[in-house]
């Protein structure tokens, strides 16, 4: 017994191994570029397969009549992102007040690629507050 569907070229599995290897061939090519030296035709293959495997994840779904995801998927996706934003909140919690703390006892210093980070990290967990306020109201 084989399912049928109009479009039965894109499956769960094709969309998957499409999504994954584009992703893997775009990191691959970024890494190729610096360690050839090769920096802006690694950061090019990167951000060609950044876009189009993104254009893939999200409007596969849209034109395909396959089911490409499910609850399962949605419910791992969601574990996944609320493990990695508390992982890094709890390591920014402790770690961001420390380094403040040894800078002021003039034990290091906080310089402009630190202050990057925390800044970066502050906007993430905003824009975590921000997309978990906007969750919560649609539901």
């Amino acid at each position: 017994m084989t399912p049928t569907t109009a479009n039965a070229g894109l499956t769960r599995q094709t969309y998957r191994r499409l999504v994954y290897g584009i992703t893997g061939v775009a990191v691959l090519g970024l890494f190729a570029g610096i360690a050839l030296d090769r920096y802006f035709i690694g950061a090019v293959i990167y951000l060609l397969g950044a876009w189009i495997g993104g254009g893939i994840t999200v409007l596969a779904p849209v034109v395909s009549d396959a089911t490409l995801q499910d609850e399962r998927d949605y419910e791992l996706h969601n574990r996944a992102s609320g493990l990695a934003i508390m992982i890094t909140m709890v390591l920014g919690l402790s770690g961001i007040p420390a380094l403040y703390v040894l800078d002021a006892g003039g034990h290091v210093e906080i310089t402009g690629a630190v202050s990057g980070v925390v800044l970066t990290l502050s906007a993430l967990f905003l824009l975590y507050g921000v997309c978990f306020g906007i969750a919560k109201r649609r539901t």
